[in-house]
């Protein structure tokens, strides 16, 4: 059970930093937007499965990192907007 959601961590991260990096252009934003939800989900499991047996005593969990990761290219989306509606 702990390699497994070791492995999970691992995959919710590695999502994570290939949706932060695919942020940068344009039309990479198509292709982060689905990893990171796909990221989301397996860091929600994560976090799920870490909560419920208590497996880490840590704060920061790869869970955690990995959600914060993830919701990069939505957080990018979002202050785009908001930076051009107040350039308006």
């Amino acid at each position: 059970m702990t390699k497994k959601i070791k492995i999970l961590g691992n995959v919710s991260i590695a999502m994570g930093i290939i949706a932060g990096i695919l942020c940068i252009t344009p039309r990479g934003l198509f292709f982060a937007i689905p990893l990171g939800f796909l990221g989301m989900i397996c860091s929600g499991i994560y976090v799920y499965i870490d909560t419920k047996n208590e497996l880490n005593k840590k704060n920061i969990t790869p869970g955690i990192i990995g959600m914060a990761l993830n919701s990069l290219p939505v957080l990018f989306i979002l202050s785009f907007l908001i930076i051009n509606y107040l350039r308006k």
